[in-house]
């Protein structure tokens, strides 16, 4: 087993093995930009503002009108980790990109992505990618370590009325703030528990993640996958 495999299974996510290079960092903040920049629809709640408006924005599922972002997410190093932790065989599942606003950006609670499928499903990586330096000021993310050869189950969740999430810990250990630069990869499992804080700084906090699996997830209900089932290179 690699390293960054045995971090990964010990302990629920892994950091520093690798980070973005200049040039994905660049397409990924551009990106970013282009679709903040698209006029909002439906009072401020459009096709890709799905999260607490300007306070936490959510601009997923646009990979496939940027040809070059779609080629890093399925060839780049964000590919190339998750198939590494995944032993070989991935499939992007899932992207989006997250953006907490300057001196408002909302906290994230305590989840696992995996509550938010749906349907028993094999645990898939979530690749999270700071587009700005992250600390606890703007919003870093938080991690409580889960040795995945124990404790590899979804926990119960429970809806939150009024801040649009799942809760799936009401404990009182803080977590590990996951602080690092700007182009840094946190790799976790989405059986691993995590939440993010507030933005309280005078800029806004950008993040990137791309999600993979080891097969494609099929939609019980619809027979088809339920979002991408893309194999890396």
């Amino acid at each position: 087993m690699t390293q960054i495999r045995d971090d990964y299974t010990k302990t629920g996510y892994t950091i520093g093995h690798a980070s973005l290079t200049s040039a994905e960092l660049d397409l990924m903040r551009e990106v970013c930009e282009t679709l903040l920049a698209e006029p909002a629809e439906d009072g401020g709640e459009g096709k890709h503002t799905i999260g607490l408006g300007q306070r936490r924005r959510f601009l997923a599922h646009r990979h496939e009108e940027f040809p070059a972002l779609e080629n890093c997410l399925l060839y780049g190093t964000p590919a190339r980790i998750a198939a590494e932790i995944l032993g070989g065989s991935a499939f992007l599942f899932n992207e989006q990109f997250v953006v907490k606003g300057a001196r408002k950006g909302a906290s994230f609670a305590w989840h696992q992505d995996g509550a938010y499928v749906g349907f028993d499903h094999k645990p898939y990586v979530t690749i999270w990618i700071a587009l700005d330096d992250a600390t606890v000021d703007n919003g870093c993310v938080y991690i409580l370590p889960r040795d995945l050869r124990t404790e590899g189950h979804l926990d119960p969740h429970q809806w939150q009325e009024g801040t649009n999430e799942l809760n799936g810990y009401f404990g009182d250990e803080p977590g590990t703030p996951i602080e690092c630069p700007a182009g840094s990869v946190v790799a976790f499992s989405s059986l691993t528990l995590h939440r993010s804080g507030e933005n309280v700084t005078d800029v806004p906090r950008r993040a990137f993640i791309a999600q993979y699996s080891p097969e494609v997830i099929i939609d019980p209900a619809t027979g088809a996958p339920k979002r991408y089932a893309k194999p890396v290179g």
